[in-house]
């Protein structure tokens, strides 16, 4: 099949979604399907640029520059002269998110008038965050810009109950928005079975296009585990922590508590210090990123304090062989009941006493129950399968 994929996020991009996206187009590749990407284009200099991500040789990309209202707003890699106009631009963001229902990089969908194609594509995907790459499609459709079989949607989060949304003011709108967009595709896919569940409650009407596929592990790594001991073990938490979402705290203090050693990385409004055996700062590289996860021993994954969405770095772990410590949160008893069936993940509640019981069972190597193998299951292809099988495959040619 050919497949047209439109990214708002920029596929050159240090971000989740990013990481997401990439996964998605290679498992699309590897099952024998030609793909086009169009993604913005990030304004020379952007902090979140990144050209580290290997894309797969026969991918094509158009990338569309971004909105001037992006770039009037967003940060980048400048000296420390310009910390005050920084923090004012973060500011400005702020308010200018409480109103809009989509952001300053709304206004990249203007590109669809530029845009044209003879090809026909069997399907377009969607895939968000943003959630204005759901509104590129709908417009590309609209305008009768290409020729295609079927529209499908990824929503990396949704919109209503999306737990990031600072205000809810304007509920309302985002519901009705929300509604908008999904009543207009041929299939909606979240990425998380409660998510898909939760929208089939708040959204009837549509709840046989409704459905969820996973996430696929970015990158395959079949090294085995470093033979060290216990003590010596490097904990990794690699992976953003705003207080609103993630609490890492109770980590952070269990890590002090038994004297583990923890690598932090990733940016949070309420950074942690760093302590004698705790690395912390902020965002890296994905080539860092890389180069640092080698030298980790066990990944942490932490779920949300709330919402039903769960954090991608689960996946992405599950194409290794080491230990993966999965902390619970927010709708735990759920959580676990879908995870534990993988026989995969060593799970601890988030609070201090049941980390250092988890983190005590990983450096004796007490967890019988739990393989650390490869999830073959969430590989790019078998993701990228399932997908095709949920939204009818080659049927939409029918």
């Amino acid at each position: 099949m050919k497949i047209l994929f439109i990214a708002g996020q920029a596929i050159k991009s240090n971000t989740s979604v990013t990481m997401m996206n990439i996964a998605y187009i290679k498992g699309l590749i590897e099952a024998g399907n030609s793909v086009k990407v169009i993604t913005s284009k990030l304004p020379d200099g952007h902090i979140a640029s990144d050209n580290g991500f290997e894309l797969p040789n026969t991918l094509e990309v158009e990338e569309l520059n971004i909105s001037s209202s992006f770039n009037a707003l967003s940060s980048k890699r400048i000296g420390s002269k310009r910390v005050v106009f920084n923090n004012l631009k973060k500011v400005l963001r702020k308010a200018y998110n409480s109103f809009s229902l989509y952001g300053p990089q709304k206004s990249w969908i203007k590109n669809v008038d530029s845009f044209s194609s003879d090809e026909y594509y069997d399907l377009i995907i969607s895939s968000s965050d943003p959630k204005h790459s759901h509104l590129f499609a709908k417009l590309l459709i609209e305008k009768k810009k290409v020729l295609y079989g079927k529209w499908i949607q990824i929503w990396g989060d949704p919109m209503y109950i999306d737990i990031t949304r600072n205000s809810k003011l304007f509920n309302k709108r985002f519901y009705n928005e929300e509604e908008r967009l999904i009543s207009a595709a041929d299939k909606v896919i979240y990425v998380s079975p409660f998510t898909a569940d939760k929208q089939k409650e708040l959204f009837p009407k549509y709840q046989d296009k409704i459905d969820y596929i996973l996430i696929p592990y970015f990158t395959l790594d079949d090294t085995l585990p470093r033979n060290v001991n216990g003590n010596d073990m490097i904990f990794g938490y690699f992976g953003d922590y705003n207080s609103k979402v993630r609490n890492l705290k109770p980590l952070y203090n269990a890590a002090i508590k038994s004297k583990t050693k923890l690598t932090i990385r990733g940016n949070s409004d309420k950074p942690l210090t760093k302590k004698t055996d705790i690395d912390i700062s902020g965002r890296i590289s994905i080539k860092e990123l890389n180069e640092l996860e080698k030298k980790t021993d066990v990944f942490i994954h932490l779920c949300n304090t709330n919402g039903t969405q769960i954090p991608a770095k689960v996946y992405y772990y599950s194409g290794t062989k080491k230990p993966i410590l999965f902390i619970l949160d927010g709708e735990s008893k759920k959580i676990k009941s879908f995870f534990e069936k993988y026989k995969r993940f060593v799970f601890c509640e988030n609070n201090r006493e049941d980390i250092i019981k988890a983190i005590n069972e990983i450096k004796s190597r007490k967890f019988s129950e739990v393989k650390n193998e490869v999830l073959d299951e969430l590989s790019p292809v078998s993701i990228a399968n399932d997908l095709l099988r949920k939204v009818g495959g080659d049927k939409f040619n029918e």
